[in-house]
């Protein structure tokens, strides 16, 4: 009696393989339509309708994991894949970008809300109830912090005309396993996270290093000195400075070499 349920099942499972395929391919093609819609209040429409589709994809199953999605979309994972950050962002207006992030934990998925629409600096805020500082992650380092596990996040930050941004950020999960970003994790006082401003002609270098199990990153210098300290106008020269994990602090170490490969 008990085979008689075997071909069923088998079905069931194909059927819910093949939906996803089908779901998957709808969402790539998707994302490009709303890609190309001239119009910004109904491209921002369309994608927050996007977001809310694209978390039905990542919801199933119960380990996070890569989704057969555009490239333009990041998808980073813990180590034991119990956590998984999605980032992507939608260009609004002239040099302007909307960010959107999904973050996948055993207790589920909590979509993300950016709270950085005017390009302000906010280094000095943590985020809850699903907020955060909006930016395209494309690194994540597993650490621990007051007994917790901590992954601490690379970004880029391209909102703006004249410079871009990068972004090292930390998400940890508070007592209710909702997300948190930002944590007194810097050796810098009043820091919750790093922001590294550059003029957009230029390229920072911002990389984590398994070998030396550092961070390291461009210095930044003034295009000249009639620019100290508007960072639009700040470029990276050939030096390069570094972040080492310490007494659960991100420590910095100077005049790091750079091994180019």
């Amino acid at each position: 009696m008990k085979y008689k349920f075997l071909i069923p099942l088998t079905i069931f499972s194909a059927f819910l393989s093949c939906s996803r395929i089908f779901a998957q391919t709808d969402i790539q093609n998707e994302l490009n339509k709303i890609l190309a819609i001239e119009n910004v209040e109904q491209r921002i429409i369309s994608a927050d309708t996007f977001c809310a589709k694209f978390a039905e994809i990542v919801k199933i199953g119960i380990k996070a994991e890569k989704i057969d999605a555009p490239q333009r979309i990041s998808q980073l994972f813990s180590e034991d894949k119990n956590v998984g950050i999605y980032t992507w962002s939608i260009p609004t207006e002239r040099g302007m970008y909307k960010y959107y992030g999904i973050v996948k934990s055993p207790k589920g998925i909590f979509i993300l809300q950016d709270a950085n629409l005017k390009n302000e600096y906010m280094t000095d805020e943590k985020f809850t109830d699903g907020k955060w500082y909006g930016a395209v992650y494309f690194d994540i380092i597993e650490t621990n912090l007051n007994g917790t596990k901590a992954y601490t996040l690379l970004g880029n930050d391209l909102k703006g005309i004249l410079s871009n941004k990068k972004i090292v950020d930390v998400l940890t999960f508070d007592n209710e396993e909702k997300p948190v970003f930002g944590a007194t994790i810097f050796e810098k006082p009043n820091h919750f996270r790093l922001i590294f401003e550059y003029n957009v002609r230029s390229v920072m270098y911002l990389r984590y290093n398994h070998e030396k199990k550092m961070i390291i990153y461009s210095f930044l210098i003034p295009i000249n000195p009639g620019f100290e300290g508007d960072y639009r106008f700040y470029v990276a020269d050939l030096s390069y400075d570094g972040l080492i994990y310490r007494n659960e602090k991100w420590t910095l170490v100077e005049n790091v070499t750079l091994e180019k490969k």
